[in-house]
C-alpha cells in the first residue's frame, strides 16, 4: 500500500477532502462539528495518516528539519556517538536531525534542501561559495564550519584543551620528554593540529621540550616504528600523548612486542575514551568528552539561528572534558 494521503481518510471518513484539510491543521473557525472532528482523527490514526512534510513546510514557511552536511572525516565511534547524541538533543527541541554526507558533491546541494525544506543548514565544514548564496537566496539559515578550531564556542569544545590535558597529566606524573602520537590522515585536519598545538603550548607552559612528534597510521607497521623512535636513540621520551584511544591501543600493542612495559617503560594516555579503553591491559588512560554537553551547546546555537529570539547558551569549556586515570600512566 503507497503513502496514505488526506484523500484517503476523507474517503474512509466519508467526508469532504477540505473537511480533512481543516481537522487535521486544527482550524476551528468552520463550524466542523465535534463528532466530525473525533471521526476524522480517529480514521487518520487508524490508516497511519502522516502529514506530508514539505506541504507543512509551505504552510509554516520552514520545515522542522535540520540538514547537517558532513564532510570527508573518516569513520570513528566518538563521531558517530556525538551524531547521535545531536540529533537526541534536537529531536527534544522538536527537530529532525538529518545528516548528508557530502564528501565530493557530484550535484549541487540546492537540489537536496529544495526537497527537504530544512529550517537551517548546519555545515560541519564548509560549503561551497554557490551553494551558500543559494541558501541564502532561500532564506534559510547557514551554519558553517562547526568543527573549525575557530569555532569552538558553538560546541564549548576547544580541541587545543584536550592535548593540553594530556601533556598536563603527564607532566604531574613526573615525565619531562613526552612524544605525541598524530595521526597521519588529513580529514583528521579539524581535530589533530589543534590538538597538538595543545600539547606544545602546555610543554613550553612547563618549561619542557617540545613534544616528539611521529605521525601514525592505524597500522601495526606504523605504531612499531613509532615506539622505536620514541624508545631509542638519544633523549628518548618516557611517555606519550596519543591523538585518539585507537592509536593509543595500537601503541600499546606495539610496547608489548618490543618488552617495553607501561607504564614504567613508556607511560601513555589517549582520548575519547572508548569502551575498548578500559578493557586494555594494562587500561588505558584517556581524555572523556561530555558529548551531550557539546551536542546542547551546538543545539542552542542552531535554534538561535532560527529563532532570532532564543539564546545561545555555549557549554563550560572546563566541565566538557575529563581525566580518566587507569593504568597506562
Amino acid at each position: 500500500m503507497g503513502r496514505v494521503t488526506s484523500r484517503d481518510v476523507a474517503r474512509e471518513a466519508g467526508v469532504s477532502q477540505t473537511t480533512v484539510s481543516f481537522v487535521l491543521n486544527g482550524k476551528d473557525e468552520h463550524g466542523i462539528a465535534a463528532e466530525t472532528r473525533r471521526l476524522v482523527l480517529e480514521t487518520a490514526d487508524r490508516l497511519g495518516y502522516v502529514p506530508s512534510g514539505i506541504g507543512r513546510a509551505m504552510r509554516k514557511g520552514r520545515g522542522q528539519v535540520v540538514l547537517c552536511v558532513i564532510p570527508d572525516l573518516p569513520v570513528a565511534e566518538a563521531m558517530e556517538q556525538f551524531k547521535l547524541t545531536l540529533g537526541a538533543s534536537l529531536a527534544e527541541a522538536g527537530y529532525a536531525c538529518v545528516y548528508l554526507h557530502h564528501a565530493k558533491p557530484t550535484v549541487p546541494l540546492a537540489q537536496t534542501w529544495q526537497h527537504i525544506q530544512p529550517a537551517i543548514v548546519v555545515a560541519f565544514g564548509s560549503l561551497p561559495p554557490s551553494d551558500a548564496r543559494t541558501l541564502k537566496q532561500a532564506g534559510i539559515p547557514l551554519l558553517e564550519g562547526v568543527l573549525a578550531p575557530e569555532n569552538a564556542r558553538m560546541t564549548g569544545l576547544n580541541q587545543e584543551d584536550v592535548g593540553r590535558l594530556q601533556v598536563e597529566h603527564l607532566a604531574a606524573r613526573g615525565h619531562r620528554r613526552i612524544g605525541f602520537a598524530a595521526l597521519d590522515d588529513p580529514r583528521e585536519s579539524p581535530f589533530c593540529p589543534p590538538r597538538l598545538k595543545g600539547a606544545r603550548r602546555a610543554c613550553r607552559d612547563l618549561g619542557l621540550p617540545a613534544p616528539k612528534v611521529v605521525d601514525l597510521r592505524y597500522s601495526q607497521e606504523s605504531a612499531s616504528a613509532a615506539v622505536t623512535k620514541w624508545t631509542r636513540g638519544t633523549n628518548p621520551v618516557t611517555a606519550v600523548a596519543a591523538f585518539n584511544d585507537l592509536l593509543a591501543l595500537a601503541i600499546l600493542a606495539s610496547c608489548r612486542t618490543q618488552d617495553i612495559t607501561v607504564p614504567d617503560d613508556l607511560a601513555l594516555i589517549g582520548v575519547d575514551d572508548l569502551p575498548i579503553a578500559s578493557l586494555a591491559v594494562p587500561a588505558l588512560t584517556t581524555i572523556a568528552m561530555d558529548l551531550t554537553a557539546i551536542a546542547v551547546s551546538l543545539t542552542t546555537t542552531v535554534l538561535s539561528l532560527i529563532d532570532k529570539g532564543a539564546p545561545a547558551t555555549p557549554a563550560d569549556p572546563a566541565a566538557i572534558l575529563t581525566l580518566v586515570q587507569r593504568d597506562t600512566t
